[in-house]
């Protein structure tokens, strides 16, 4: 019995260490994109906040599925900074849909 309780708490233990190595990538993920987006070439008078759907493909690009915006502007701008941009093909996260909620920043005043 004491083995098999050593044996539940290792494989637990080993579970939640496994599952932390995958948030460095999905932080990975999360950088690169607010990389590629960088500020938007136009001007916002409030906040817009929205989900992008995305997976990566085979070769380590982003593609975009869906876009829920408010303005074609928006969409537009988002699907051109990363549509089909290169991320890296070590992850291991391929093929895998993503949702990931975007606000972007209303534009400061001069």
């Amino acid at each position: 019995m004491k083995k098999l309780f050593v044996l539940v708490f290792v494989t637990l233990m080993s579970t939640s260490v496994f599952s932390t190595n995958e948030n460095p990538t999905k932080e990975h993920i999360r950088t690169k994109i607010v990389e590629l987006l960088g500020n938007p070439n136009f001007v916002l008078d409030k906040e817009v906040k929205t989900t992008v759907e995305f997976l990566i493909n085979k070769n380590g690009e982003i593609v975009i599925l869906n876009v829920n915006c408010e303005t074609e502007q928006i969409c537009h701008y988002v699907k051109s900074r990363l549509n089909y941009k290169f991320i890296n093909n070590e992850l291991k996260l391929k093929n895998h849909i993503y949702k990931m909620p975007l606000t972007i920043q209303k534009s400061s005043s001069k």
